[in-house]
């Protein structure tokens, strides 16, 4: 019993040190990040998960703030202290944002698990109950260790009302460790059901077929829309960046035919006392590559929020597509940029 002891004195001290950080935070923040955690599954002191957080992110930021001292110029004049500024914040954005991507992808995950299995759960509470099964007693049995972290949390939720509390209780207890509209739904109508006296047997039966109506009608949905989903990949990643190359490779054989005309037609004037054409062209290849590359990943990231929105529902789930989207379009506008400088290079010789 003492070494046991003693390992969870250290882990509470180095997890001093974090909890001082995260004591630090806004009330409103530690409240959002705590049900989050919850529905995440993670049974963690909010204060200890985001101390560390918020630790790791301020030193990456340092960090990389150093480097750019050590490197290159003092932090001296605006523009250094901005560039300093600007890299400070990116790398506590580089660590914040994956961190709560990650966070978010898991609660995301238990919601799409925990509905997809709820209907075999209601089924079997059904079963139970015409069995002659109590209702706390049908509900307990109704899991299986199939069910992953669902079958925990029901449990764990009935291990925590120890038998005593009521069966709505013990739903409830487990509803506030995900986040899913469709399982806080299916809670208050039990409840309802069980306080109006109604046959609960039917009503889980009615519920369950509703959820596995839903599922079919998501699952319909998503299979409508993936070839709209296919045709609007492939134009982001095909045909977006060879256009895109094609107008970079004009904007330059254009100014190239242009500082020619311009200088043929000077020396046609002086000849001649004509008026030559005196007009500048202020966008340059290098303006047009930076154009090219801000549109590729602007749409990747509106394409990727699409996708989110037509698979799940939610915007954030489609960043993860993001990087993926970015990276390809890019290389196939460079690959196609060189293929066409390459075999298209007598219009500007």
């Amino acid at each position: 019993m003492k070494p046991s002891q003693d390992s969870k004195d250290d882990t509470l001290m180095h997890q001093r040190p974090f909890r001082r950080v995260g004591a630090v935070l806004p009330k409103f923040i530690l409240e959002y990040f705590a049900t989050k955690l919850r529905h995440a599954g993670i049974r963690k002191d909010v204060r200890v998960w985001l101390g560390a957080w918020a630790l790791l992110s301020f030193l990456t930021g340092l960090i990389l703030l150093l480097l750019y001292v050590m490197i290159f110029n003092p932090i001296a004049d605006t523009e250094s202290i901005t560039i300093a500024l600007c890299l400070f914040l990116g790398g506590i954005l580089l660590v914040l944002i994956p961190g709560y991507l990650k966070l978010y992808y898991l609660i995301s995950d238990r919601t799409t698990m925990v509905e997809k299995v709820l209907p075999d759960f209601l089924l079997l509470t059904v079963s139970n109950l015409r069995a002659g099964i109590s209702p706390f007693a049908a509900f307990v049995q109704a899991a299986r260790p199939e069910f992953g972290p669902f079958y925990d949390e029901v449990r764990l939720g009935t291990a925590k009302t120890g038998g005593k509390n009521s069966l709505a209780d013990a739903l409830n207890e487990v509803s506030n460790y995900f986040d899913s509209h469709i399982l806080r739904r299916t809670v208050s109508l039990f409840t309802k059901g069980l306080r109006s006296g109604g046959h609960l047997a039917k009503l889980l039966g009615s519920i369950a077929q509703e959820v596995r109506r839903i599922q079919d009608l998501r699952a319909e949905l998503m299979a409508s829309t993936r070839s709209y989903t296919i045709f609007l990949a492939f134009i982001l990643i095909m045909v977006m960046p060879f256009l895109l190359s094609v107008s970079t490779h004009f904007v330059q054989v254009f100014l190239k035919i242009n500082a020619e005309n311009t200088a043929s037609a000077s020396d046609m004037s002086e000849a001649s006392n004509l008026p030559v054409f005196s007009g500048v062209i202020l966008i340059t290849p290098n303006d047009m590559i930076m154009i090219s590359l801000t549109v590729i990943l602007t749409t990747s990231l509106f394409m990727s929020a699409l996708i989110g929105v037509i698979t799940r529902g939610r915007i954030i789930y489609g960043v993860k597509y993001f990087p993926l989207f970015a990276a390809a379009a890019t290389l196939v506008y460079f690959l196609a940029k060189a293929f066409i400088e390459t075999f298209l290079s007598g219009f500007s010789s």
